[in-house]
């Protein structure tokens, strides 16, 4: 099987690109070019805004796994357009050259942005949707999208909820906490926490989300969304506390006012992935030590 991954030089596509580069004839394709030396050479730098370009990348191309996005909540208010653009107009560029190419299977990566503030936690796949930013909004119009050309490809949505891994990039002012947090105890700093620290997520590591990428790309069922998470939810506080543990810094985290529209708790219900097979690994200490180690070997 050919596989294309879009989005492979990031957190999640670096992965996925490495777990599937040894089963099948794997490819990537990004806007910059992949940070791990062993797959450079399989990724391909594009835009994928340029119907052109996306109708030569996926010729003869059996599954598309699009990973592809702006990810940064921050910055689709500050640039609503880009926005747009690179999650909107992308995904269907690539979903109306699958349907006229005949490419089989499409594995869109939407979010649990596309929740909003949870009315119930777990929050289940049917739980309503009304995202609070326009990232949410463009990743819920994907799977609206996906759901429409789910008569001509076989279109499976995941939506993970908070990943992380080795792979984040904490000098990225869009990275999300654990990397922000990681950033300020590598400078001998306390997390800066915005609120009371109460609020909950749901941290799933990368190799989880690639584990069920593997999954749906055989046994998801077409048009379905499947979150993907732990099922497990964590506060920010105990999150920094148990990262300074780790990095021997002493004292309290900051807090800082609270962020507008931040969201109370989130957490995932994972019985559907479950019945597919999926089994999360995750251990959050465990992981967090794993990525300190990684970094003290840079």
């Amino acid at each position: 099987m050919k596989i294309l991954i879009t989005g492979a030089s990031g957190q999640i596509g670096s992965y996925v690109l490495e777990r599937f580069v040894d089963k099948h004839e794997a490819i990537g394709v990004d806007l910059k070019p992949c940070p791990i030396r062993d797959l450079r050479d399989l990724v391909f730098q594009g835009d994928l805004r340029d119907y052109k370009f996306v109708r030569e990348i996926i010729k003869d191309v059996d599954a598309i796994i699009h990973l592809a996005a702006q990810v940064s909540v921050e910055n689709s208010w500050n640039n609503p357009i880009d926005d747009v653009e690179n999650n909107i107009i992308a995904t269907i560029n690539l979903l109306k050259a699958c349907s006229d190419h005949g490419v089989d299977r499409f594995v869109y990566i939407s979010s649990a942005a596309v929740y909003g503030n949870p009315r119930y936690v777990p929050i289940d796949e049917e739980h309503p949707k009304n995202p609070v930013s326009p990232y949410g909004v463009s990743k819920l119009s994907g799977e609206y999208y996906c759901r429409i050309f789910s008569d001509s490809v076989h279109t499976v949505i995941i939506r993970p909820f908070n990943v992380f891994s080795a792979r984040m990039d904490p000098n990225n002012p869009y990275s999300g906490v654990i990397a922000k947090f990681i950033s300020r105890v590598k400078q001998k700093l306390p997390p800066v926490i915005y609120g009371d620290g109460k609020q909950t997520r749901d941290f799933v590591n990368a190799r989880d989300v690639v584990d069920f990428v593997e999954i749906t790309l055989k046994k998801g069922e077409k048009g379905k969304a499947y979150n993907v998470g732990t099922g497990k939810e964590t506060s920010i506080l105990n999150l920094a506390k148990a990262i300074m543990d780790i990095a021997g810094v002493k004292g309290k985290p900051v807090f800082d006012k609270p962020r507008k529209g931040d969201i109370k708790r989130s957490c995932a219900d994972i019985f559907k992935a479950k019945k597919l097979g999926f089994k999360p690994k995750t251990d959050l200490r465990r992981d967090l030590e794993e990525i300190f180690e990684e970094y003290a070997s840079d």
